[in-house]
Order: structure tokens, then sequence, then C-alpha cells
């Protein structure tokens, strides 16, 4: 008999947490999403699903179950839409990248509608769902007209105009599957077309909807689990290696790159140097995620640091030099150089 925690292991809600842990959590992806546009919005994605993967087995097929529910259902779709269009709005999405707290924000908030998704959403009436649906479709298309932005308007500070038309092009492209989406559920579910529009139990007995008929071999979730988890313990795995590994630094003024899962800084902040003295800066990695050192106005830059990494630039010229990490901006440093003598 398979115990109670291994069975856990092998489930669908497993595969739920661990795809959020992946998907706020895999230094690579999310270092992306802080500069690529339209892989900060697949984060978005997995992040619902994830929530959805946790609360469908959970809580609802009990919901489902049930008769009535319409009010918590109703609640749940109109908190869902506010957080969803909230999030999207040019200054908390900026401020979801600038700020570390306001970034873990925004993912709680995604989890949130996916756990909504996976449970009070279902109790919508047949209409109630259809009607969600297309305002979503709706939604869908005006935002990605919105980001292709025929007018040249830059809706995210942060990002590029064309990586913004990126994703709006990426996003009309794929809005029609929620039309199919709901063209397919009602050939699925006949009793729509005929004016039902009630609970998800009809005349007493469990109600035969498309969530009840999808059949997944039991095999995918502890597979794609495995892959996951696999992924995690590699990428760690080479990291602790790589800081374990990385030679010292010899002579000249070293900055750090310290970043843990609760912090991240240069340190120190502030350094000064004199030109043509000792006006060489070496930034030695102790990050757990790949960081930048780049010059603000593009005086300076040194692409992707990985984990162990360092990066040296010499000044040549008396000034004060800011720079910061594009993958954290709120990572921030100055490097100040005086004249000899």
């Amino acid at each position: 008999m398979t115990s109670r925690p291994f069975r856990f292991l092998l489930s669908t809600d497993f595969l739920g947490v661990m795809l959020f842990v992946f998907a706020t959590g895999f230094p690579p992806f999310d270092d992306a999403t802080e500069v690529d546009l339209s892989m900060h919005m697949l984060q978005h994605v997995l992040i619902v699903f994830a929530g959805v993967l946790v609360a469908y087995p959970r809580l609802g097929r009990g919901l489902m179950k049930k008769e009535g529910g319409r009010l918590p259902a109703a609640l749940a779709l109109l908190v869902s839409a506010v957080l969803i269009v909230f999030w999207h709005l040019p200054v908390p999405w900026d401020a979801a990248v600038l700020d570390p707290a306001v970034h873990v924000l925004e993912h709680l908030s995604f989890l949130a509608v996916g756990l909504l998704a996976g449970s009070w959403l279902l109790l919508l009436s047949d209409s109630g769902k259809i009607g969600a649906l297309m305002a979503a479709f709706f939604g869908h298309m005006a935002y990605a007209v919105a980001l292709i932005s025929p007018w040249g308007v830059q809706i995210y500070s942060l990002y590029a105009l064309p990586d913004q038309e990126l994703l709006g092009w990426a996003l009309l492209l794929t809005g029609p599957t929620l039309i199919a989406g709901v063209a397919y559920v009602i050939a699925r579910n006949p009793d729509w077309l005929g004016g039902f529009s009630g609970p998800v139990r009809l005349e007493g007995r469990k109600r035969q909807t498309f969530l009840n008929r999808v059949r997944v071999p039991r095999w995918v979730p502890p597979a794609l689990s495995f892959a996951l988890v696999a992924a995690l313990v590699v990428y760690f795995a080479a990291t602790a290696y790589a800081l374990g590994t990385a030679p010292p630094v010899q002579g000249g003024t070293t900055v750090y790159i310290s970043e843990t899962p609760v912090s991240w800084q240069y340190s120190p902040q502030t350094v000064r140097v004199v030109a043509g003295v000792n006006a060489t800066v070496t930034w030695v990695s102790r990050s757990i995620s790949y960081d930048t050192v780049t010059g603000s106005g593009g005086t300076f830059g040194s692409g992707a640091i990985p984990p162990g990494g360092t990066f040296t630039y010499t000044f040549t010229a008396p000034g004060v030099y800011s720079y910061y990490c594009q993958y954290h901006p709120w990572m921030t440093g100055t490097v100040v150089v005086i004249p000899p003598g």
C-alpha cells in the first residue's frame, strides 16, 4: 500500500507546487522575466496554472459535487478579474520589477487567481462560465492591440517598445484559442445550447463536465514533477560548485555581488578609487543567480555574470559612476573615481 506522503509526491497538486517553485524560484527563468516582457507574461500564466493544479484536486472536485455556491463563485470571479487587471497596469507592473517585495506580492496574487480558478470559479453557472470566457477573450484582444500600440505608445517604461509589440502579436495570435475553447466546451456540454444555466449538479446527479471527463495518464504528473525537481537540483548543485571553487581575487578593488533568496546587494555599494593608481575594479559573484554590472547611461557593462563569475573594468576618467543589475534593478552601486593627488 502506498504511503500518504509518497502518494502526494505522485499527485497533481505536488506538480502544482513544483511548478510554482520553478516559475518563481528557478533563477535563469526568473531573471529572464525581468528583462523580457514575453517571459514575464509566461511566468504569470505558469503561476496561475500552478494554482489550478493545486486547488482542483484539493478543493475543486469537492465543490463540484455540491449544490449552489453562486455568490462565492461570483465573488471569486470579481477578485480574479481585479487582480489580473491591476497587475497588468503600467505602474504596478513596473513596481513589481523594481521592488522585490512587490515582486513577491505579484506572484502571490497570480497564485491566488489560479487557486480561485481551480475551486470556486467552477461553481459559476454555465452561462456565467461562457460570459467569463467571452469577457476574457475581449479583454485579451484589447490588451494585445494596446501592446502592439499602432500609436507608438510605450506602455511599460522598463521594457523596449519592440519587446512590447512582440508580446502584443503573440497575444493577438493566441487570443482566438479562447473562442475555440468556448466552442469545444459547448459541444461537449450540449445542455448549454438548450438554455441550461444551473449549478454544476443536474437533477441530483453529478454533472458530466469537461473536467470530469479528462483522463490524464497517471505517470504524467510525477514525470513532470521529477523534471522540475531535477532542473532545480542540477542548477543549484552547479551553482554551489561554482561558488565553492571560485578562485580568490588578487589585488585591486573588489566588489562582491551578494545575493540570497532574501537579499540582493553589491558589497560595498560605494567604492572610491584613484584614476591611474587603483582604478581597476573587479566584481565577484557570490550570487545564486545571474547578475549584471551595467553602468547608467551605458558607460560600461558586464553582460550576464554567472554564479562564481567575475567582471573587471578600469576607470580612466575621474567622476561618479552609478551602475545597477539589469536582472534585479533594485541592486545599485557607485564607483567614485578621484583624480590622482
